[in-house]
């Protein structure tokens, strides 16, 4: 069956790669996932948060949203600009999305249509498509404090982040002032 999706919100992606992917849980000591119903909603709204329609969502599981988020990690781990638009493209080669504009209101709105089974990542990787041509496609990031994996989306005005939150880069500049005060 084909679906209509939109690209999914970036702060939307960030979370369920950081809280389903196994690789940020890992580095993090997180051994659970989020409450999979209270995330995706129930309902009418089931859905809007990631931009996949609500028959997708409600069928969302924690061993599909755990291989969604490893995929789509892998195209933050891929190395630089490069890397990063030959995962998503190859990533979009293995589903079927088609364009097309829609009437919305008295407004043209780009939509996308893809199978069922390929609509979560069919969101999570219009976005990443739209990050990396229209946004600035080194705003893409790994966390680099040691003790984490988390992803991020720099949206800071000077585009030089290089910590998932404020919590990561606190501990990596104590670590840091630890290091370099030791006392012998």
């Amino acid at each position: 069956m084909r679906v209509q999706v939109d690209a999914m919100p970036l702060d939307t992606l960030v979370e369920l790669v950081n809280g389903w992917g196994v690789e940020p849980r890992r580095a993090g000591a997180r051994s659970g996932v989020p409450a999979l119903a209270e995330y995706v909603g129930r309902g009418q709204t089931a859905g809007r948060r990631v931009g996949i329609p609500a028959t997708v969502a409600t069928a969302l599981t924690d061993d599909g949203l755990i291989r969604f988020a490893d995929t789509v990690f892998g195209v933050f781990a891929a190395e630089g600009t490069a890397g990063r638009v030959a995962a998503v493209s190859e990533l979009l080669m293995g589903i079927d999305v088609r364009p097309d504009v829609v009437m919305d209101g008295d407004r043209v709105r780009r939509t996308w249509w893809t199978d069922t089974e390929d609509a979560l990542l069919a969101a999570a990787l219009l976005a990443l498509r739209e990050q990396l041509t229209d946004g600035e496609p080194g705003r893409l990031g790994i966390c680099v404090d040691g003790g984490c994996a988390d992803i991020y989306v720099d949206g800071s005005p000077a585009g030089r982040k290089r910590f998932c939150s404020v919590t990561c880069q606190n501990r990596a500049r104590a670590a840091k002032y630890r290091r370099t005060h030791r006392t012998h």
